[in-house]
């Protein structure tokens, strides 16, 4: 009967596979509870009560969401070095591209500039009206009466300049018998020496008289080119004049002019030859300067030091440099 016995092996086989199967089954299909709801509508994996969770059911981790990037403002403030750089900018792209936006942005910036032209146009005047060293009517007038006055006082001082150096000193011309304006002045020297009782000597760079002048000529011994000189007339003033003999000049040599100078101007010249030599009286250098009135001096400025990051300190600074001028 052995055939009987390996199908009743079969079929025993067959029926606990299909009761494991059951089982099996039997679990899987078994409620699961409120739990795994959760877990499916949180996205997290279910873990049967009494399983221990595997590393594969671990859900990785996600990264965070980047944060949004700010948007970039590019407004800037409106300040002097803004309008400086783009002042210009403006204004080419209105030209090159004159559209309504382009135009109006332009006249805005424009109209910004002069603003705050205005706003420091008032800020000066205060400050001015503030401090009566920094106000210009207060060195030389605005007032037509005082400008003036001050203008007369440096001719009158021009013309005394003048009287003093012809004390000490005389002028000597260099012409040239061609030379169409030599024959020009000749005549305004002989009105300063009328007017003013200055000297003068005639040296021809040829030896012959320029046309129409009657006095004495001498002629050049190689001064002209060893004073520098370019054109004629060239009038120098000579102080203490001294003769010589030999190779050394002994004697100081102040050019006046070269070219032709009227009456008035040549006045002028000759008192600037003689401003820087201490051959004028204090009271006729007094009003030479007088435009210098609350100018700070060359040596005052040379030594001026200052903390721009410190603007209080520059009154306090300059003030005794200013005052000590008037």
């Amino acid at each position: 009967m052995p055939g009987r016995r390996n199908l009743a092996l079969a079929l025993f086989i067959v029926a606990s596979t299909l009761a494991a199967s059951a089982i099996a089954q039997g679990q899987e299909s078994a409620p699961r509870g409120d739990a795994y709801g959760d877990a499916f509508l949180n996205y997290e994996p279910y873990i049967a009560p009494g399983q221990k969770p595997s590393d594969d059911d671990k859900t990785p981790a996600q990264p965070a969401a980047p944060t949004p990037a700010k948007k970039q403002d590019d407004k800037q403030t409106v300040d002097v070095e803004w309008l400086r750089k783009n002042y210009p900018l403006l204004e080419q792209r209105a030209i090159d591209s004159p559209t309504d936006a382009n135009v109006s942005a332009y006249m805005y910036a424009k109209r910004i500039a002069m603003d705050k032209a205005q706003r420091f146009s008032e800020a000066v005047t205060k400050v001015l009206h503030e401090d009566p060293l920094l106000d210009e009517n207060n060195r030389v007038p605005y007032a037509s009466t005082g400008a003036t006055s001050v203008r007369n006082a440096n001719y009158l001082a021009q013309q005394q300049a003048v009287r003093e150096l012809s004390q000490v000193g005389g002028l000597v011309i260099f012409v040239d018998a061609s030379c169409r304006f030599c024959a020009m002045e000749l005549p305004v020297l002989a009105m300063l020496k009328n007017g003013y009782s200055i000297e003068y000597v005639v040296i021809s760079m040829d030896g012959s008289k320029p046309k129409g002048f009657k006095g004495n000529v001498m002629k050049d011994n190689g001064l002209f080119a060893k004073l520098g000189l370019k054109l004629t007339p060239s009038i120098v003033f000579v102080p203490h004049p001294k003769a010589y003999d030999g190779a050394t000049d002994p004697n100081q040599y102040l050019i006046v002019s070269q070219g032709f100078y009227a009456e008035d101007e040549l006045i002028k010249q000759i008192a600037f030859a003689g401003h820087d030599t201490r051959l004028l009286t204090a009271d006729t250098m007094r009003d030479l300067n007088v435009w210098d009135r609350g100018v700070a001096s060359s040596s005052d400025l040379q030594s001026l030091k200052l903390d721009p990051n410190k603007p209080g300190t520059f009154r306090e600074t300059l003030q005794p440099y200013l005052l000590k001028q008037y």
